[in-house]
């Protein structure tokens, strides 16, 4: 392209040093090949611009087949967390409802008291995204509606997972270190009835009723995006 612009620029000169022609005549050559130079210069661009949709278009096609397998493992760890927090939450409850009485006659049937409670770590697997969106090519992604749910998805839902995990956590830790905290030769059953235990285990009690919920709500826009991705693989 470059060659055929310095050629026509040439003939430029050389039809404004031509003495053969009439003014006219140079004007009228000397226009014709501006036009051409126009022409190839608007195509060149058009091309590479053409060129350069299309391969932010594969990009945005590979990068949402595997975002797609991202979120079918993130929707299989978001509700395996979801049910640990649901079986935390019988398990506290049980531990509430428990007296010096309930207690005896447990150990009396020799069966186990489960006093513990599950610490939870959600493995997202969002390093796909963030190198996509670091790129600056999030905006490759044509869908506006997608474009919207996927960054929804990874900048609210997933953050909100983050801070409950690490309120979660701070939660059962203080739990750990009262029942640790315990005399030496107290048995852990007595210690469960302790006052402040009983209030921590009342948080963790609430904290896992209500702390279901944005896991269920991060699953459900998974799912959607998922769909929209389908849609757009047809």
């Amino acid at each position: 392209m470059q060659d055929e612009i310095i050629k026509h620029t040439k003939k430029i000169h050389s039809e404004m040093s031509n003495k053969n022609h009439s003014f006219k005549e140079k004007v009228k050559e000397i226009l014709t090949e501006i036009l051409i130079i126009v022409f190839a210069v608007t195509l060149s661009i058009w091309l590479h611009s053409w060129s350069e949709e299309r391969h932010q278009h594969k990009d945005a096609q590979i990068f949402l087949t595997g975002l797609k397998e991202d979120l079918q493992n993130d929707i299989k760890n978001l509700e395996n967390t979801r049910k640990t927090l649901n079986e935390t939450q019988q398990q506290i409850s049980f531990v509430l409802q428990l007296t010096p009485q309930k207690i005896d006659s447990i150990k009396a049937n020799h069966k186990q008291i489960n006093s513990g409670t599950n610490f939870i770590n959600t493995v997202i697997n969002n390093g796909r995204y963030e190198g996509f969106k670091s790129s600056g090519k999030i905006n490759t992604i044509e869908n506006q509606n997608l474009r919207n749910r996927v960054l929804s998805y990874y900048q609210q839902a997933i953050p909100q997972i983050t801070l409950i995990e690490e309120s979660y956590e701070k939660l059962t830790s203080r739990y750990v270190d009262l029942l640790i905290s315990g005399k030496e030769d107290e048995d852990i059953n007595i210690t469960i009835l302790r006052k402040k235990v009983k209030i921590i285990l009342s948080g963790i009690d609430n904290f896992t009723k209500s702390g279901q919920k944005p896991y269920e709500e991060a699953i459900k826009q998974a799912r959607e995006i998922i769909k929209e991705i389908e849609k757009e693989e047809k």
